[in-house]
């Protein structure tokens, strides 16, 4: 039986220049209805960190130059499939005219990189995130999804 002190500890100084925050073309949309539009390329920025099969990621998405919410529970992308399914608590959605803030979970699915994107109803419940779900979304509103999962 190894003992602690037979046990290489790494200090997290010693990671310092190995994670590197990588930025990524992250897509997005919804899974099923109708497509959102743009006026322009949609405002979608996300970057990673991986260290050996754990990817650390984070999203953000403006809605400012949105002219169509489109139908249907949204997605993102991520920048590698995942290994296993996951379920993300690492997100929020900002509405802007009230100033609340509500969450925003995302669910991975193995050997893929797509996340269903979901929100926390009134009574606890988890329900797709939607144009209209958990309130109507406006330009002046965005949301920022970030998580750990291992990758396949």
């Amino acid at each position: 039986m190894a003992r602690f002190t037979d046990i290489d500890v790494i200090n997290i100084g010693d990671l310092n220049g190995l994670v590197v925050d990588t930025t990524y073309v992250v897509g997005g949309g919804t899974l099923n209805g109708s497509q959102p539009t743009f006026n322009g390329a949609p405002l979608f920025a996300a970057s990673y960190a991986k260290v050996g099969d754990l990817v650390h990621f984070r999203t953000t998405v403006a809605m400012t130059n949105i002219t169509g919410f489109g139908t249907g529970q949204y997605y993102m992308t991520l920048p590698f499939d995942a290994k296993y399914e996951e379920y993300i608590r690492g997100g929020h959605l900002h509405d802007n005219s009230t100033n609340k803030f509500y969450t925003i979970s995302a669910q991975t699915t193995p050997g893929s990189n797509v996340i269903k994107l979901w929100t926390t109803a009134s009574n606890g419940d988890e329900v797709p995130f939607t144009s209209s779900v958990p309130f109507n979304l406006a330009t002046a509103d965005d949301f920022h999804v970030s998580g750990s999962y291992i990758a396949a």
